[in-house]
């Protein structure tokens, strides 16, 4: 069963949403009759918690409120987590950030970011309606593994 944070400071709570809230969600934006999925929920919470959160919405009572918008992006989050098993965890493989430039002497060309910035899902749809909450770089302040 979910431990639902409702912007008091729940002791081990480990979503913003109910299962229902989640069900409920998936009808209304996707047209999903869906069943939650706890342990993606779950997954979805972790993701959040990941974000670099703006001071005025310190992780996880957000300032005492939990905002629609963020509630929302955790359903989002966690159906893309349904649809891609462990999508929500970084897979950090630096092959996948250089490209080769130069054979004849060896060299290799960085592409785009690095570490697990580079390698995080970004879930749009989700993270717009995150914009208001988070810095605008979105990079991951600390992240838990289990």
């Amino acid at each position: 069963m979910l431990t639902i944070e409702d912007g008091s400071g729940v002791s081990s709570a480990d979503s913003f949403i109910t299962a229902a809230e989640y069900e409920a969600d998936m009808l209304s934006l996707f047209g999903d009759t869906v069943t939650a999925s706890e342990p993606a929920i779950r997954r979805a919470f972790i993701y959040l918690k990941s974000l670099s959160w703006k001071a005025d919405y310190p992780f996880p009572t957000l300032g005492g409120t939990i905002p629609s918008e963020v509630k929302q992006a955790q359903s989002i989050l966690a159906r893309y987590e349904v649809a891609n098993p462990e999508g929500l965890q970084p897979s950090v493989i630096t092959a996948q950030q250089k490209v080769l430039t130069g054979v004849g002497n060896i060299s290799w060309t960085l592409t785009g970011l690095s570490g697990v910035d580079a390698q995080k899902a970004s879930v749009t749809m989700a993270i717009d309606l995150l914009k208001p909450y988070v810095h605008d770089s979105g990079k991951t302040k600390f992240l838990n593994r289990g």
